[in-house]
């Protein structure tokens, strides 16, 4: 979250509905968050239950418990909640437009344009991909990331994976140029299977997350800076289509690479900065 808008809407609930998470460190404001109201945990995973807060915890697979819930449920008309929703959309736009951000909102924006309605994306540990957990749409399609920095390079094998059990429509990874490198090899298999997987790699020339909390917390970083490949020339090499974009021409390099069939890379050199988080030494205003 890491936003106080929307930590004081959740910490204000009288019954919070947590699906599918264990509120660990990354999904509770590094252990910040705190509910005033009745936790209902839904998870899978027995390990995770009830781990970080107490809660009626419910152990189950989140599609029946919901499909269950929801037989149960009676309809209740409708009141305040649309507003209250937009409200606080309003207002956290409103935060990320003071803070400078058009470039990040128009790459993430031109991903979405591209992307068509149903098909999956992977994203790999990268600042385009924190993004992309608060504020990308991912419609019909599926969402996968894997949160935490053991997650680097999973976005272009999860990818293939997803193309390999589907033919029929295109798969879409994101990494950095960091974690691009921990995966580079898997064009071999992109290409050798002929899997309908586009992978755009944001080059920043480093770990440009670490770099920025580096930066933040000492005034400099050390060792985020990256020897890396010209990332083009390395797919063509394996004979993988790829191209060179920028964020004017994402949308339609990006849109293109999705419609053709096949692998694909598309490379965007770009220094994308985070939002900054807001849920601490804020006055709550629920």
């Amino acid at each position: 979250m890491e936003d106080r808008h929307t930590t004081d809407l959740l910490e204000d609930a009288d019954v919070l509905l947590v699906v599918g998470s264990g509120l660990g460190e990354l999904s509770s404001n590094y252990h910040t968050f705190r509910p005033r109201g009745q936790v209902v945990q839904i998870e899978a995973d027995l390990g995770k239950l009830e781990s970080n807060h107490p809660a009626l915890g419910i152990h189950a697979d989140a599609k029946p418990a919901l499909t269950a819930l929801a037989s149960e449920v009676t309809p209740r008309p409708k009141t305040t909640g649309a507003q209250t929703a937009a409200t606080l959309l309003a207002r956290v736009r409103q935060r990320i437009a003071a803070q400078d951000l058009d470039l990040e909102q128009r790459v993430l924006g031109a991903v979405r344009e591209a992307l068509p309605d149903d098909a999956p994306s992977f994203w790999d540990m990268t600042i385009l991909a924190y993004w992309a957990w608060s504020a990308f749409d991912p419609r019909t399609g599926a969402m996968h990331s894997a949160q935490g920095a053991g997650g680097l390079g999973y976005g272009l094998p999860a990818a293939l994976g997803a193309a390999a059990a589907d033919r029929t429509k295109p798969v879409l990874a994101v990494s950095g140029d960091g974690g691009a490198m921990y995966s580079i090899a898997e064009l071999a298999t992109a290409r050798q299977y002929d899997l309908p997987v586009t992978w755009l790699i944001v080059d920043d020339g480093g770990y440009g997350i670490l770099r920025e909390y580096m930066t933040d917390a000492f005034g400099e970083a050390t060792a985020t800076e990256l020897a890396r490949p010209d990332f083009v020339a390395l797919a063509e090499s394996f004979g993988v289509t790829a191209v060179r974009t920028a964020p004017d021409r994402l949308r339609a390099d990006l849109a293109a690479a999705l419609a053709a069939p096949g692998p694909s890379v598309v490379v965007l050199p770009a220094l994308l900065r985070m939002f900054a988080p807001t849920h601490l030494g804020e006055p709550h205003q629920g």
